[in-house]
């Protein structure tokens, strides 16, 4: 009979043990289902904000524009042409800030994992060869 009882208890308390990681599991469930939700969200928001920046850049060029050609007297041709160096030049920036960053991340890495045997001076080892 203590057998069987031992045995009940063993099997309640598993039982009891695999409800709990049951129950966590779903409120783990639930909770990425609500980070998924605030995720959405944002990304919707993100989007229109996108779209406004991208319409409020359209008409910045566009006033620009007209001031260089109407005010400033700038010809179309000139104007391109001054378009495509600036482009150009951009472009090369870009390149070089993100060489320069990636350099940066290399000297960090060396920084943090110095030689395990470091160089002396005047060591033995050299004389001999």
């Amino acid at each position: 009979m203590k057998k069987k009882k031992a045995k009940k208890r063993k099997a309640l308390k598993s039982g009891v043990s695999i409800t709990k990681d049951i129950l966590s599991f779903y409120s783990k469930l639930a909770d990425f289902k609500k980070e998924i939700g605030q995720v959405k969200e944002n990304h919707a928001e993100m989007d229109a904000r996108f779209t406004d920046l991208e319409i409020h850049i359209s008409l910045l060029t566009r006033l620009l524009t007209t001031l260089c050609v109407e005010r400033f007297g700038i010809r179309a041709a000139a104007l391109k042409s001054l378009v495509r160096r600036i482009e150009k030049e951009a472009v090369r920036d870009s390149q070089i800030m993100e060489l320069e960053s990636i350099y940066k991340l290399s000297q960090e890495k060396t920084k943090k994992n110095p030689s395990a045997h470091p160089r002396v001076k005047d060591d033995p080892w050299d004389r001999i060869s």
